[in-house]
């Protein structure tokens, strides 16, 4: 069985959905730090002038003490997030995208929910749009695993210790923080250690002639029919081994 773990993010991008779709069960990772400078609670569409730019989405996060990890971080819905995110959206109407209305009501369809905790929010969200795409999502929380932290030392033994306790035999990281990762332990538990890595190939943005990639899933909804974005989660990547992976980023 293949196993992915990831901290849960907002709306994120193709590699995080090609991930999932190549395992047999899915950890949202939300037992470490929320660190506010990352890409878990914003992320990138599609700018409404710039041709060749991006604004960005997010969901505003309450303060919170130094240390908090992800599963307490709670939203700031003082603020009217929902519908800031529902108006810049609108750009892919002024852009024709041919999947505009379906993918507008989707995400109007996980908006308009209550949430208090992000995690609640991200799991949600990442549910509905893959039974959107049409394909199984099997997953679990890792604060609900009950992992004993004392059996942590290093951090690359969080992997190790939730794929032996889910019964996986394959773990599946993307390609950032390779360098933790030592593929001899894993070999030494019998479990092999793989790498994905999104190729983001292009696809059409309307009419604009430069491709921007890397952006949330919502812009890859916009653009193309549900059986090409399962064929690029299916396809549209290498998976590779830790060796692998470092001889092909030094090209």
């Amino acid at each position: 069985m293949k196993v992915g773990i990831m901290q849960p993010y907002f709306f994120p991008y193709i590699g995080y959905f090609q991930l999932i779709a190549n395992t047999n069960r899915w950890v949202f990772f939300d037992v470490v730090q929320y660190n506010k400078r990352s890409w878990m609670n914003r992320n990138r569409i599609l700018h409404p002038t710039k041709m060749d730019g991006f604004q960005y989405i997010y969901v505003p996060i309450q303060n919170h003490k130094k240390g908090t990890l992800i599963k307490d971080v709670k939203i700031n819905n003082d603020i009217k997030w929902q519908q800031e995110i529902i108006g810049k959206l609108t750009v892919y109407k002024r852009m024709r995208a041919h999947f505009y209305d379906q993918t507008l009501d989707l995400i109007s369809s996980i908006l308009n929910h209550s949430y208090t905790s992000f995690i609640d929010l991200s799991v949600r969200s990442v549910k509905l749009i893959c039974q959107y795409i049409g394909f199984d999502f099997e997953y679990d929380i890792a604060s609900e695993l009950k992992i004993d932290r004392n059996l942590v030392s290093v951090p690359d033994d969080w992997a190790l210790i939730i794929t032996k306790k889910l019964g996986g035999n394959i773990y599946i990281n993307p390609p950032a923080g390779v360098s933790i990762f030592d593929e001899h332990k894993y070999e030494n538990n019998d479990l092999k250690l793989l790498f994905l890595k999104a190729k983001l190939s292009p696809y059409k943005q309307s009419k604009r002639k430069d491709f921007v990639p890397g952006l949330s899933i919502i812009d890859l909804l916009m653009f193309n029919r549900t059986d090409e974005i399962k064929d690029m989660l299916e396809n549209d990547f290498k998976l590779l081994s830790k060796n692998q992976l470092l001889k092909d980023q030094a090209i």
